[in-house]
């Protein structure tokens, strides 16, 4: 009790208030209270003090309840029929490390019900049959009561991360009567780079999301990691040209076997700044002259392809033959595994590495916002090092998290403690409309508790 802790008495013994026996009580106009006043007054203050305790302990449940940033279900509900139980506190604890203890914060515990707390972690890991049928099942239960529109959500974004258009428009059709709203629209940019598949079947496990951005000159030192980054061509990755400033042969060939292996193993590709990469390998070429090498013309007309611009390619083509009397080559489409999309600010200064430019409404209108897309699979250590850098000198941290599809539970458990670290740090940290599968393994991480998440609009 909270008046314990000053010294008060758990009780008033009346018989050592009371007068020693056969001691009458003097009597008069100048007297004091008769026993029987005493007594009384002893009771109504015991009364008054313990119902000022009573209120002390309420208001402080009251406040300590409010510390959560979503509603949470009545204290008897909360763990009944969950299949999956949450991670506990001290595992919470592990995750966050020492950076956790210096800032003293207080994580909460997930604010999500038990069915929604298990789809967000089956997804996750990569189990996204479990993940759908646990979901469907939370559409008409009764324990998921306030969240249901957030399971609704959760299901629509997985039929979309898998890639399934025709399982999403089907349940957003339903969604449309039940709320009797405008149902989310399909999203490109959560589906583009996934190959379809039906949620009813589980997803095949993929490697880690890779990234590799070319910055300053594309010149021979560039070989080593190109070699380095398509020996591993067989796992879905990103290449970002946009920051590219020169090139020369040794480089354009190095990109051209580079592009050759992600080929033939039939990968994923999404290539971010193909005209860009065009720009330079056309700037490094010149009609009539025989260059010792053509890999800087084989780049041009590669990057063309990538780009789809045909009658560009033809054109280029016709110069090629006359400058070194060959066939000019013929018009092919670029691989179906490679994807282009345009750089987040073609013309905006260079930004950097995993850096797309600042949201409309963002806290930080000129300074841009680090992008976290495809999948980000096992433990993240370069995204976080890209993370860290991007966050250097800055008090305000933005992260895109339009295009990411899925995040693995242990990289969630790493972005965690970097978001706690960065805390400590005096940093401020806001994620950008993740879908609902990961902003719903967000709550169940804690990772709301420590920065602000701002929701997609539906």
């Amino acid at each position: 009790m909270v008046f314990s802790l000053f010294g008060r008495k758990d009780k008033v013994d009346p018989k050592k208030d009371s007068p020693p026996a056969g001691r009458g009580e003097p009597r008069g106009a100048g007297s004091g209270p008769t026993l029987a006043a005493q007594r009384e007054a002893a009771r109504s203050t015991r009364e008054k003090i313990d119902r000022i305790e009573s209120e002390m302990i309420a208001a402080e449940a009251v406040a300590r309840a409010g510390l959560s940033s979503l509603p949470t279900k009545p204290a008897g509900t909360a763990a009944a029929g969950g299949k999956a139980k949450a991670p506990p506190d001290d595992g919470t604890s592990l995750v966050l490390g020492d950076a956790a203890g210096a800032m003293a914060i207080d994580v909460n515990g997930p604010a999500l019900p038990p069915m929604l707390e298990e789809a967000a972690i089956l997804y996750s890991n990569g189990q996204t049959q479990p993940a759908a049928l646990v979901l469907r099942q939370a559409l008409d239960d009764p324990e998921v009561a306030g969240f249901r529109p957030l399971a609704w959500l959760m299901l629509l974004d997985l039929h979309q991360c898998v890639g399934d258009r025709a399982g999403f428009e089907a349940l957003a059709l339903r969604y449309a009567a039940q709320f009797e709203s405008s149902p989310p629209g399909w999203s490109d940019a959560l589906s583009a780079a996934h190959a379809a598949t039906s949620p009813a079947a589980p997803a095949t496990p993929a490697s880690s999301l890779r990234s590799l951005s070319l910055s300053g000159p594309i010149d021979a030192s560039f070989a080593e990691r190109a070699r380095d980054f398509g020996s591993h061509a067989g796992a879905e990755a990103t290449l970002d040209c946009s920051r590219a400033e020169s090139l020369d042969a040794d480089g354009a060939q190095a990109l051209l076997a580079l592009l050759a292996g992600f080929e033939r193993a039939r990968a994923t590709l999404t290539v971010f700044g193909a005209d860009r990469l065009f720009a330079l390998a056309r700037a490094s070429i010149e009609p009539g002259r025989r260059d010792p090498s053509q890999a800087c013309w084989m780049l041009a007309l590669q990057a063309l392809r990538l780009l789809g611009r045909q009658q560009d390619f033809d054109d280029l083509g016709i110069e090629y033959c006359v400058t070194y009397e060959v066939s000019p080559p013929s018009w092919e489409p670029a691989a179906e595994s490679f994807r282009t999309m345009r750089a987040p600010d073609a013309q905006a200064a260079p930004a950097p590495v995993g850096v797309a430019p600042a949201l409309a409404g963002s806290p930080i209108a000129s300074s841009g916002a680090f992008v976290l897309q495809g999948e980000v699979l096992g433990r993240m250590q370069d995204e976080l090092q890209a993370l860290r850098n991007f966050a250097s000198g800055r008090g305000d941290v933005v992260v895109d998290c339009r295009s990411l599809r899925r995040m693995e539970f242990v990289a969630a458990g790493d972005l965690l403690n970097e978001v706690a670290t960065m805390r400590s740090a005096g940093r401020q940290v806001l994620f950008v409309e993740p879908n609902y599968l990961v902003y719903a393994l967000m709550l169940v991480m804690g990772i709301h508790d420590l920065a602000e998440i701002r929701r997609r609009k539906v």
